[in-house]
């Protein structure tokens, strides 16, 4: 079993328009809060993991009409709406092996 831990201070927002944007948690917190991504992605929140992190999408994102995202669709996923990206720790990230 492997633990994953991510980067959440260094999370990426990408809008469906403009530059890429660095978020971070308020109050120097190791992690968003619900509420805090949910500010950011504009809906419900969606999860697609990545072998070097992790996508947090609007679930409802085509159903609401929003549009695509060029930038961040780039991973072979149609997306839409704003997106962020958050990278793993490879550092804190452990392998747990078990052997018989």
């Amino acid at each position: 079993m492997s633990t994953i831990k991510y980067k959440w201070h260094e999370a990426m927002l990408y809008k469906v328009t403009g530059d890429p944007i660095s978020i971070k948690p308020t109050d120097d917190k190791e992690e968003f809060e619900t509420s805090e991504l949910q500010t950011f992605i504009e809906g419900y929140l969606g999860f697609i993991k990545q072998v070097n992190g992790m996508l947090v999408i609007n679930d409802d994102g085509e159903a609401l009409g929003l549009p695509q995202n060029e930038m961040a669709g780039k991973n072979g996923y149609a997306l839409f709406g704003n997106v962020i990206f958050v990278p793993i720790d490879n550092d804190k990230s452990t392998l747990e092996v078990t052997t018989h």
